[in-house]
């Protein structure tokens, strides 16, 4: 690790803190130990139990539904795709007893008359007609080699977790919390997911599904979200391959775009944007740990690639390991160029690793074409494109789900505005902990919110008919539309919420991406670039007649 930081300049070097933390946030995820902060409001406010609160506002970002522009109606939360469903009855198109009577526990709401919920089968446990519990965990201790290397660089970039989550927790309350209950919050120690620290991943697991019954959990290792979800406890996270999906069922939720569309997306990229078919290209990904089932992934990539007639001059793995990371790199990078590969398909559950890779080619002077999508965490974010080197990254091609800066986008610079509210002047508001914590507090309210607005009730299944309820105008900051589709419990479940995307580019003399397609974007890239919608219509509150 000393020589990475030699070799960064220190303006690149302070940046480092803000991905390192990835490691700590997104890919650590829970805990032994119980730290444990509760965020109790002593007057809630009203607006909770308003429903016709005004919409937009800084003290309230969290829209209702409107169409995207070119797409059909959503199907009701109960129904069936493509149908519509009769309050109080059963699910159209379901097995029988899909549909379930609304549940008589107490504190968990009054039904509303007339309604009935798919049975996902989930447990419903931290509820009370005062508050609602929810876990997350990160690497608290600072365990292990993640610990190590977060620690060398200055909080302003990487944030501090133990502020950022109470801190929209704070805010989500001071806006009428969850259907007028007080969110708390069960915040757990994972250990970052190193092998000297495995033990915390599954008694963070157990913590936030067992001891402190928590409502939703939100962590980051497979280690933890296969725990919990055995428990039936709702999960923001998990596994998103079709098999998993197909297994879990209704769970697992997440932002991203979902793992086949996403590298669907990406083959298109590569045979309509880049040229694919004429270049060498080789794929790099990590091998499957706890960040994720890569053998998995790297297989629903490959299918998609054949799906367009491409394939992979050369495919090479790594594994998450700080200590060897630059004699991966280097050997990664003598690969890739005897190869004579002139693309490099990037994929990782986060883009640290990248750094070294980016170092080490720059090393064998070779300069391939980088491509990458955002469904790897932050790395169409410009903080990580300015750390990786910058005669390899100006040669970078990607997929984001952002908007850029500047364009009227309703929610833009949300998340640091809340943060600011809290903690004025401390430099962390962008920083990747504040980003975080945004995304996945902001998100979970919502879906709860709208759970207590559709049904009358919170509990596990309701929590699958609020997410359903988001599809178009939502957001926590800039991005595209959010669109999850859990309309029964047969499936299939979209459970990630970006389906939009646009391509990047970076540019290393700015440090900044471009957006050079924008307003454009895609699901699927068409021959030319066919196939693009332009979205800013639903951010001005635009429905299709």
């Amino acid at each position: 690790m000393k020589n990475l930081l030699e070799a960064v300049s220190p303006e690149r070097a302070q940046k480092g803190l803000a991905v390192a933390s990835i490691a700590l946030l997104v890919t650590g995820v829970a805990s032994i130990g119980q730290v444990r902060y509760e965020l109790d409001q002593k007057k809630t406010s009203t607006l909770a139990q308003d429903d016709s609160r005004d919409e937009g506002t800084d003290e309230q970002p969290l829209f209702d539904p409107i169409l995207v522009p070119g797409a059909t109606a959503a199907p009701s939360a109960t129904a069936a795709p493509g149908k519509t469903a009769t309050p109080g009855t059963p699910t159209p198109g379901a097995r029988p007893g899909t549909a379930a009577p609304l549940p008589n526990v107490p504190g968990t709401g009054v039904p509303k008359p007339g309604v009935s919920i798919p049975r996902f089968g989930l447990k419903t446990q931290g509820v009370t007609a005062k508050d609602v519990r929810i876990g997350v965990s990160y690497n608290v201790s600072g365990c292990g080699p993640d610990g190590q290397v977060s620690a060398m660089f200055n909080q302003a970039t990487t944030g501090d977790p133990s502020k950022a989550y109470p801190a929209f927790v704070r805010y989500v309350n001071e806006t009428g919390g969850i259907g007028g209950r007080t969110l708390k919050l069960d915040v757990e120690d994972d250990g970052g997911g190193g092998a000297s620290c495995s033990a915390k991943a599954i008694a963070a697991a157990k913590a936030m599904a067992d001891d402190n019954k928590d409502f939703l959990a939100i962590p980051g290792l497979h280690t933890e979200s296969d725990y919990i979800i055995s428990r039936k406890v709702p999960v923001f996270g998990g596994r998103d391959d079709p098999a998993s999906l197909k297994k879990i069922g209704a769970n697992g939720l997440m932002l991203t775009e979902p793992l086949q569309e996403s590298f669907r997306a990406w083959a298109s990229l590569g045979k309509n944007v880049i040229d694919t078919p004429k270049h060498k290209a080789c794929f790099i990904h990590p091998t499957s740990d706890e960040s994720g089932d890569w053998d998995t992934y790297a297989k629903v990539m490959n299918a998609e690639m054949a799906r367009v007639g491409m394939r992979f001059h050369d495919e090479i793995t790594y594994k998450n390991d700080i200590a060897t990371a630059q004699q991966q790199a280097s050997t990664t990078a003598t690969r890739v160029k005897t190869k004579g590969c002139d693309q490099v398909y990037v994929a990782s559950t986060n883009p640290i690793a990248w750094i070294f890779f980016t170092q080490a080619m720059t090393q064998a002077q070779h300069f391939p074409l980088w491509t990458f999508t955002s469904y790897t965490v932050l790395a169409d974010s410009d903080l990580a494109g300015g750390l990786m080197d910058q005669r390899q990254w100006e040669n970078a091609i990607g997929l984001s789900a952002r908007v850029p800066k500047g364009v009227g986008h309703p929610a833009e610079g949300n998340c640091a505005r809340i943060y600011d509210k809290y903690y004025r002047g401390d430099g962390q508001s962008e920083s990747v902990a504040t980003q975080l914590a945004c995304a996945q507090i902001l998100t979970t309210s919502e879906m709860m919110r709208q759970a207590v607005k559709m049904t009358g009730v919170l509990t596990g299944d309701s929590l699958m008919v609020g997410a359903d309820s988001i599809r178009g105008r939502f957001y926590y900051d800039a991005h595209v539309p959010m669109t999850y589709s859990l309309p029964d419990a047969d499936g299939p479940f979209v459970t990630k919420g970006f389906h939009h995307l646009t391509i990047v580019t970076w540019n290393s003399s700015r440090s900044v991406y471009e957006f050079p397609e924008f307003p454009r974007y895609w699901t699927v890239i068409g021959p030319k670039k066919s196939g693009a919608v332009d979205l800013r219509p639903s951010w001005k509150g635009y429905k299709v007649k």
